[in-house]
């Protein structure tokens, strides 16, 4: 990791299932995604072909960032799907999460297409999505 300042922004990461979940408070900057990429892949790396992931992010407060953030959640989400077993990376925010309109598009634009407000909504689109995959431990 090059950095230039401390990470800003705060998350924890962790498995439920065939869940990667990111917990994060906005906003953050490259520094933490660095960091935070460095603490998920060993527990992205224990999922398999036969037993895929989808990495669910909730945001709270802010998902606004710099670009240079945005361009490295672009290469994470890029080698989640091309280097480990992920599925899908989807987005939990409710509505009061700042920028969360101003930035959506820039969101979809590096892979991100799917938000929810909440995270059982997205919990549940993501099993389901999981299981009619054929790839199911649930």
């Amino acid at each position: 990791m090059n950095a230039i300042f401390r990470p800003h922004g705060k998350f924890r990461v962790w498995i439920e299932g065939q869940l990667l979940i990111t917990e994060l408070t906005g906003p953050w900057n490259r520094e933490l995604i660095e960091y935070w990429a460095v603490q998920a892949l060993p527990l992205a790396s224990q999922f398999s072909a036969v037993h895929p992931y989808i990495a669910i992010t909730i945001v709270h407060e802010s998902i606004l960032c710099p670009g240079d953030a945005i361009d490295r959640i672009a290469r994470a989400i890029q080698f989640s799907r091309n280097q480990l077993h992920c599925i899908e990376n989807i987005i939990v925010a409710a509505d009061d999460v700042d920028g969360k309109d101003l930035l959506k598009s820039t969101y979809h634009r590096i892979g991100l297409q799917h938000f929810f407000n909440d995270f059982d909504s997205a919990k549940h689109w993501a099993e389901q999505t999981i299981i009619q995959q054929g790839k199911s431990s649930f």
